[in-house]
């Protein structure tokens, strides 16, 4: 959101004319049930990640229990039936995109937020194939072109997403085959490569881009990691305003030293959620390693601060965001891997799997 609004800043009202934060809407029409929006078409993304109603009541201070409280998707309906005439909502989801508190009860929060509305007759909902089981007892309507499965960008993207969710998993058997595919993906031009050496990696993209001022490159590293700090990464999950706009749109050596391409700043899952680089380093952290088991294990991973809202797979929220890393990158993705002996195993399973050493 951040991002676009730095954008669209032009447009005024400093970019929030067209974009706008969930929460920021939520809050503004919530207070009042007899305050309208005026638009006939709400657009809400990464609707599988809505945040349920424990996390609304803690994001919006709301005292403990209240009965007020409501999940996003009852107060986007809620919104939606305020208006006269029609509404449509519009959700865009994006499987294994959960990373934060709140965000694992999923799309069935849509359903329940229709059946609980005051007129749920009223509502027809119309989704692609996979979800018709979600919206049980709701007027739905299947459409297969709405399963929107293929990338623009590139015909391997569904490729490299998969690749990644394989890589993921707790199948080290499947090594060779997704070694195989990753020799596929470097022919069509997806560079997987991994170091131990971050200078060495930072040496490596600042000469690949050298010669193309446009292109985009950054550091991206896990918000639950509590040993990059070691390394000069400032991995904290949270960045004050006004620091993504610039991270991703300011020309590399800016006043402001933010630029991505400066590879002095950091983003996280957070910042890099739903946005793409040409290249990203990700820097890879112990919050998510191979144990002696030789599985992916979160044992070592910073705690969540706030036990309000209570967390259903921590190890999942930990793959989720490990997912969203390792998919933000268009041409390029190298893994720096801290040289911690903890962190030898991962090194060899991500070597294992395709990636190629990077070399001086």
């Amino acid at each position: 959101m951040e991002v676009l609004q730095y954008e669209l800043k032009g447009t005024g009202g400093g970019g929030k004319a067209f974009v706008r934060g969930v929460k920021d809407y939520v809050k503004q029409y919530e207070r009042s049930s007899d305050s309208v929006p005026p638009e006939h078409i709400l657009v809400f993304d990464e609707a599988q990640r809505a945040y349920d109603a424990a996390m609304v009541a803690e994001k919006h201070k709301l005292v403990p229990g209240d009965r007020s409280a409501k999940s996003e998707p009852e107060h986007f309906v809620d919104f939606a039936c305020r208006v006269p005439g029609w509404c449509v909502i519009v959700g865009l989801i994006g499987g294994g995109q959960e990373i934060n508190r709140g965000e694992e009860a999923g799309l069935i929060q849509w359903a329940e937020a229709i059946r609980r509305s005051r007129s749920p007759g009223d509502w027809t909902v119309y989704g692609p194939p996979p979800v018709t089981a979600t919206f049980t007892g709701v007027v739905f309507q299947r459409h297969s072109a709405l399963s929107l499965d293929r990338s623009l960008r590139s015909h391997l993207a569904s490729e490299l997403h998969r690749f990644v969710a394989d890589i993921l998993r707790h199948k080290p058997a499947a090594a060779p085959a997704l070694a195989n595919i990753a020799a596929v993906l470097k022919a069509e031009g997806h560079d997987l490569l991994v170091t131990r050496d971050l200078d060495v990696a930072k040496a490596y993209l600042r000469e690949r881009y050298n010669d193309d001022p446009t292109a985009r490159f950054g550091l991206l590293a896990s918000s639950r990691d509590k040993s990059l700090a070691a390394f000069g990464i400032d991995n904290a999950g949270q960045k004050p305003p006004g620091f993504h706009g610039p991270w991703y749109g300011d020309p590399e050596g800016a006043a402001n030293r933010r630029s991505c391409r400066d590879l002095s700043t950091c983003e996280t899952e957070f910042g890099a959620q739903g946005l793409e680089l040409d290249a990203v380093l990700l820097a890879w952290g112990t919050d998510f390693m191979i144990d002696d088991d030789g599985r992916w294990s979160n044992a070592r991973m910073k705690p969540h601060r706030s036990p309000k809202v209570p967390i259903a797979n921590p190890w999942q929220l930990r793959a989720n965001a490990y997912r969203v890393l390792l998919t933000r990158a268009r041409n390029a993705r190298i893994v720096f891997v801290p040289p911690l002996t903890e962190l030898d195993a991962t090194y060899a399973r991500l070597h294992e799997v395709g990636f190629r050493v990077l070399v001086a």
